[in-house]
């Protein structure tokens, strides 16, 4: 008999088995289904994009001039706002009433420049222009022209205004710089028109504000069809934009559908849509919103030729596509396969590829991986007995901390909770029933300061009353060196005691000031009905001392509360000017009867700061009452805001009193500390208070994260310096600043500034 010996080797599958093996019978009709799908839908899309193209521009049209129109009744409300800020400013209906042009241009100049107005104008109940300015292009930048006594009273605008009762009336008018666009509103005196406020602007800047995107040229026609102004670039060709008498006619009678027409410039076909330009409650002329026609396909016979060859390409792309499948789908079978077996436990199993493309690299990384698993295991091996000492280590630790320390994983199970922690509790069935496993379960995932290393505050600390004690809880979230997070941890302290001196020191100080108001009111009500001067002047006395007597329980209430937890929950965005106007109409009363001048000076304007209003406007104005209780009757004293520097807004309140004496001025921010002021004949001056003025101030400040710092010098003046930090109204509504918030407080005069120019240098 033959022996029959088994060959050593498998029989390998040849290609032709390969070609028509399940898998490939599977994914030829796949492929020849998809390549047809593929070129169809290429076909079907090039055809149709043509169209599409055209849909889309007119789209863009119709949608760019509905902008136009929204955008024309934004500037109209623009422009008029600025003529009724011309018309409300304070001494504006005075001088025109008595044609006083010298008060005039300082106003007009400052408001043009505020509002960046091409021009603006004034004038009389008869039609005449008291005085107007306009800014003309110079070649040093933009210049002022002053002009008088032009006669207005042929203008539309005017006499709608002055004779028809118009609230708001817009035309445009020919000046020496050209047609522009006004926008005019009445002045009243008494109830009375004694005028007219025209706000103007350039054709160009009106068209430029209207266009609002670069896809598209805007151009403008009068009210007799001419061409005013257009966006197009100069060219020696812009003829075609010209408008036809017959669409000019159109576009002004037309309501339900817009005319349009097609046009040639310089070799580019462009598309327009022609509308009425309404400005306020008139139309001013037709505006046109013009677009380059850019389609690709023009004939029938082009958009099948690309179809035909959109087609083609699209099922060469997907025949490449098939085919590089197929190798790649042998080497991946390659990398499954011995995935596969190191999965199983066959740590031996390689690819034995090298790295050509990313599959033969994943097989080459999955080889090194199989490498260097041993490796790791035997590492994780020491590092599992080395988080075992640390774990225990750690307990040890927090057995060892004063605070109760509770723990817990992400899923909010209690992972350790110390002695002193079930001490304060009673037990752990207590932690749930009181509510403190919520506190790392509603706090915001944001986290706050670092506590230590890895450590961080969830919120703020949290008061929570247990039977007759009261706890104080700190959630913090335990994170690894990559910012994430692994669990929570919760400190609990017994402030009981704590609580009860706080309560205690309450009532005491409602106490004293209930003790206080009532025999002070009592005392007025009696000295308002003694005839005698010297009793009313003694019941004055009396009150003024009650009075400081109750300033200094406020302080006291005040030092008890300025800590910078308290600040942040009441802080919000505040603008710096409402602030410091509100401060000194409050105090501006107290430095009339002193017989003091105030003064405001802004150097900077429009800041923002984020703070606690109430403790920022006693913080102010305990360092106003400062300088009027320490200048002499005559003088003077000013609140300004300097400048802006490294994010923070600087202010200073100055005074010309008598100054601080170098002896004191080391310890004027200490608590209690109380100098010895002396007025120039040498006698004291004597106040009352408690000596934490300032420091209570300078605690306000710090608690906002600002500074603060004091230069004075003896028979000249003090000059208190302090910063705040600077943010952002993003997000937040910022009401405009009233227009009447000056009250009866003085403009800052002539020599002001040179008179403390010493302390400034100190």
């Amino acid at each position: 008999m033959t022996e029959i010996r088994p060959s050593s080797k498998p029989t390998q599958p040849t290609q032709l088995a390969r070609l028509f093996s399940i898998r490939w019978r599977l994914m030829l009709p796949l492929f020849a289904a998809v390549l047809l799908i593929v070129m169809i839908g290429a076909y079907a899309l090039a055809n149709n994009l043509g169209n599409e193209v055209e849909v889309s521009q007119r789209g863009i049209l119709l949608q760019s001039s509905r902008a136009v129109t929204d955008r024309a009744a934004q500037l109209y409300d623009r422009h008029r706002t600025e003529a009724q800020r011309t018309a409300f400013t304070i001494g504006v209906a005075e001088a025109v009433r008595d044609g006083n042009t010298q008060a005039l241009q300082p106003i007009l100049e400052s408001l043009i420049s505020a509002g960046d107005l091409d021009a603006l104008i004034v004038a009389d109940r008869e039609g005449n222009e008291v005085i107007g300015v306009q800014r003309v292009a110079a070649q040093g930048g933009p210049e002022r022209v002053v002009s008088t006594g032009t006669g207005m009273m042929q203008s539309p605008v005017v006499q709608a205004v002055l004779f028809e009762n118009v609230v708001g009336a817009t035309g445009l008018l020919l000046t020496p710089q050209g047609v522009m666009l006004f926008t005019a509103v009445p002045i009243d005196l008494g109830g009375e028109p004694i005028g007219v406020s025209l706000v103007g602007a350039r054709l160009d800047r009106v068209l430029a504000d209207l266009q609002g995107s670069a896809l598209v040229d805007l151009a403008l026609y009068g009210p007799d069809g001419d061409l005013l102004q257009t966006t197009y670039p100069e060219t020696e060709t812009r003829g075609p934009l010209n408008l036809p008498p017959e669409v000019f006619d159109q576009a002004l009678t037309t309501v339900d559908q817009l005319p349009e027409r097609r046009f040639e410039i310089e070799a580019t076909i462009y598309q327009a849509i022609y509308q009425p330009l309404t400005f306020g409650p008139q139309t001013l002329g037709v505006i046109g919103t013009l677009i380059p026609d850019n389609a690709p396909f023009v004939t029938e016979t082009g958009r099948q030729i690309t179809a035909i060859f959109a087609a083609a390409l699209a099922g060469g792309v997907v025949t490449v596509a098939f085919i590089a499948a197929g190798i790649i789908a042998g080497r991946a079978e390659r990398v499954t396969q011995v995935a596969e077996k190191l999965a199983a436990g066959e740590t031996a199993a390689r690819t034995r590829m090298k790295a050509v493309d990313e599959i033969t690299a994943i097989g080459q990384a999955l080889d090194r991986f199989a490498d260097a698993a041993q490796e790791q295991q035997d590492a994780l091996r020491q590092a599992l007995r080395r988080q075992r000492r640390e774990a225990a280590h750690l307990v040890a630790v927090l057995e060892s901390i004063p605070d109760g320390v509770i723990v817990q994983d992400t899923e909010g199970r209690v992972v350790v909770m110390n002695d002193q922690a079930r001490s304060l509790l009673g037990s752990q069935r207590v932690f749930r029933s009181s509510g403190l496993h919520e506190l790392t379960a509603l706090v915001q995932q944001v986290m706050g300061t670092s506590l230590a290393p890895g450590l961080y505050a969830l919120g703020d600390p949290q008061r929570v009353n247990l039977d007759d004690r009261m706890l104080s809880a700190q959630a913090a979230a335990v994170l690894t060196q990559t910012q994430h997070r692994i669990g929570t941890v919760i400190l609990l302290r017994d402030i009981t005691d704590h609580v009860r001196q706080e309560r205690a020191r309450e009532e005491m100080l409602n106490r004293l000031a209930e003790d206080i108001q009532v025999p002070l009111a009592s005392l007025g009500r009696t000295g308002a009905g003694v005839q005698s001067d010297l009793a009313r002047s003694f019941a004055r006395e009396v009150t003024r001392q009650a009075v400081a007597l109750q300033k200094m329980i406020l302080d006291m209430r005040e030092l008890a509360n300025v800590d910078a937890l308290s600040v942040r929950r009441a802080q919000r965005i505040l603008r710096l000017e409402t602030l410091v106007w509100a401060v000194a109409n409050e105090w501006r009363q107290v430095a009339q009867v002193s017989g003091l001048q105030m003064v405001l000076q802004f150097d900077r304007k429009g800041l923002f700061v984020l703070g606690d209003e109430k403790r920022l406007r006693w913080a102010i104005g305990n360092l106003i009452d400062n300088a009027i209780k320490y200048t002499l009757p005559g003088g003077a004293l000013s609140l300004e805001i300097k400048e802006e520097s490294e994010g923070m807004a600087t202010l200073r309140v100055r005074d010309n009193g008598v100054g601080i004496s170098p002896d004191d001025r080391p310890n004027v921010f200490t608590q209690f500390y109380r100098g010895t002021p002396i007025r120039p004949d040498g006698s004291a001056i004597r106040v009352p208070g408690m000596g934490q003025g300032l420091y209570i101030a300078r605690q306000i400040i710090e608690a906002h994260g600002g500074k603060i710092q004091l230069k004075s010098t003896v028979g000249v003046g003090t000059a208190v310096y302090f910063g705040l930090p600077l943010t952002a109204p993003i997000g937040i509504e910022i009401p405009p600043l009233p227009e009447n918030m000056e009250g009866e407080t003085v403009q800052l005069p002539a020599g002001f500034a040179s008179e403390w120019d010493s302390v400034n240098r100190r």
